[in-house]
Formats: structure tokens, sequence, C-alpha cells
């Protein structure tokens, strides 16, 4: 008779039901199933019978007695060729420790492969295949798997549009994932984008609260946003340098809706310049054509928050991309017109 299959419970298992984990660890089997196997001891907590509605500490060991046997109940720490990992690296890292990975998202990515059904080299898929290869004392062979723990993959803890480039937060483990995701929810991290708008701002400083509502297009594709209705969206905004009909705003999200910078820089007459979808697009191909500008300006400059499960501060800043610092050159924005805001530079 085979040997039967364990798995050691890690920090990203820790903490779960005994029941809720081996139902995301074996997808084809039922919950009731499930039960069964628990109850007649085919599955067992510490070479013991086990409640369904035990919580796993770190260290347990579950064992699954007919796995070697029953391909159905094989845990699923599937064998990930070489050929299944992503070979882009077309992110930047800013920031990065045993819990979370800050990166700099260039435009033209997709974060992950929700967006619009797409499947293909997505900046979750790039980021992973880059901490798999990543030599780790806990786990030296970390690269036969395809996820780091049986039940968790490193996961975005926020989005950012495709044609947006700038500061992505990624948790490396669950409970990185779920803190982060607490403190975005609760508006415990700060972020900041910058931004090139066609117009002037009413001030150089200001607010714009205006309600976004969520709205499909004709074919009921594609999420629109239109500002004057919906839920409640507040941005605050200061104006950095303009130059003739250029301004360089920098904008702080106080909610986090759906294009809210888009959106209501365009309700107040100052759109994104590259962005079609709300802006000019006239005066968008102007400035493609003018400075080579083939992009929304638009991008997540900066976050701000202390790290959950360290305590640590920090003040993160992607850099702007070359194609956004080429841009305010063909706009006309000389070295001295643009403030010494980390954003800028770099």
């Amino acid at each position: 008779m085979a040997e039967p299959r364990t798995i050691t419970i890690g920090s990203n298992e820790a903490n779960q039901r005994l029941d809720r984990f081996l139902r995301k660890l074996l997808d084809d089997v039922s919950l009731s199933a499930i039960y069964k196997l628990i109850r007649t001891r085919q599955i067992t907590l510490n070479r013991r019978k086990a409640k369904p509605d035990t919580r796993l500490k770190q260290g347990d060991v579950v064992v699954f007695h007919r796995a070697a046997e029953d391909k159905h109940l094989r845990p699923k720490v599937r064998e990930r060729s070489e050929r299944g990992l992503s070979k882009r690296r077309d992110f930047e890292i800013v920031f990065e420790d045993a819990h979370l990975v800050a990166v700099n998202k260039p435009a033209g990515i997709i974060v992950h492969a929700g967006d619009r059904g797409t499947d293909k080299d997505t900046l979750i898929d790039q980021v992973t295949s880059y901490l798999l290869e990543q030599p780790r004392a806990e786990a030296p062979n970390l690269r036969e798997f395809l996820k780091p723990s049986p039940t968790f993959s490193p996961g975005l803890v926020h989005r950012l549009d495709r044609a947006t480039s700038g500061l992505v937060l990624i948790g490396k483990t669950l409970p990185a994932m779920q803190q982060l995701t607490r403190m975005i929810k609760q508006r415990e991290v700060r972020k900041t984008y910058i931004a090139l708008a066609l117009g002037g701002l009413p001030q150089r400083e200001g607010t714009i609260n205006v309600p976004i509502e969520r709205r499909e297009d004709k074919q009921g594709r594609r999420r629109k946003v239109q500002a004057g209705s919906g839920q409640s969206a507040v941005t605050n905004y200061r104006v950095l340098a303009q130059k003739g009909t250029y301004s360089l705003v920098e904008l702080e999200l106080i909610t986090g809706r759906t294009h809210q910078i888009r959106a209501h820089l365009a309700h107040i007459g100052a759109p994104v310049v590259g962005d079609d979808e709300y802006g000019d697009r006239d005066r968008n191909r102007h400035a493609a054509e003018k400075f080579g500008l083939k992009r929304q300006f638009l991008h997540a400059a900066r976050l701000e928050f202390t790290q959950p499960l360290t305590g640590q501060k920090l003040d993160l800043v992607a850099p702007l991309w070359p194609e956004l610092k080429r841009a305010l050159d063909g706009a006309g924005f000389m070295p001295d017109d643009l403030p010494p805001w980390p954003g800028l530079s770099g």
C-alpha cells in the first residue's frame, strides 16, 4: 500500500478551519464527501481524528491516507514546468520584504487575468514567477510547485487600469494580503497620483467632491463611470506646475472608485492627456504627434502606510516612466518648472 500524503501547515494556511482548507485543496470533492473523509479518518490532523471546524495551527500535519491511491484526493501541490513561468520582467521592484512586494507597473500591462477575460502575461503572472524563482530557506524546492503554499498564491492588494502606470502592492503571504486589503478599505494607505491635465484647474489646490456612477456601454461589456451621480467620490488635488494649456497635477485619492481621477478631471474640464475615453481625442492625437505620448498621463506615484506585520513606516515612490518624462519635455516643462517632488525624479 502506498504511503499517505502529508501537508505541513504554514503561515499561509494557519487559522483556517480544517474543512475550509480541504475545500480549497480538493476542488473535485464535495463538501459532504470531505466531511465523510474526516469522520472516517481517511483524512486526519496530526495523525488523529479531528472535527471539521478545528482551527489549523502552523506546524500541524494534515494526512491524506487515500491520496496516493485516489487521484481525486491528491492535494494540489501541482508541479510546474519551466514553460509555465513567465520570462518577462516588465515591472521594477520598488520595495520588498518577507510579506509584500511593491512594483512600478508600466502602462499597457493588465494586472491580472480577470480583466476583460484575458489570460495573457499579466503583472501578477510576472511577479509570481519572479517570487517562485527566488531561493528560500523555508522552501528550497519552491520552483517545483505551482504555488508557494497549497491554497495561497501571491495576490494583488489593489489594482491599476491597464493604461495607468505606477505602484502596485502584492501580498506574498496570506496575513499580509488580509491586513493590507483591510487597510486599503479603511483608507489607511495614502495613495498619490501624478497626472498631466489638459486645461487649467479651478484653484491651485482643492477638492473634487462629485459622486461617480458605474455604467455599461451599449453592448454591456465595459464598465464606464459618469461623474455627477452615484457613489460618493472625493479627490484632493494640487497643481504642481503649468505650461500653456497643460497642468501637472498631484492627486490624492480619498475614495477609490473605478476611473475616479479620470472621471473627476474630465468633469471639471481638465481631462488627463492621452485619455481617449474621458478626454478629447483630437487634442490627444495632437499630443501624440507633438511629443510621442501614446498612453494616458496618469501615474500612481506614491504609497504611504505602516507595514502591518512589522510596524515599519513606508513611503514608497515610483519614478515616472521615460515616456512620461519625454512628454513633459515635449509639453515645454523645463527642469526649473518642476517642483522637487520625489515622483518626478529617478
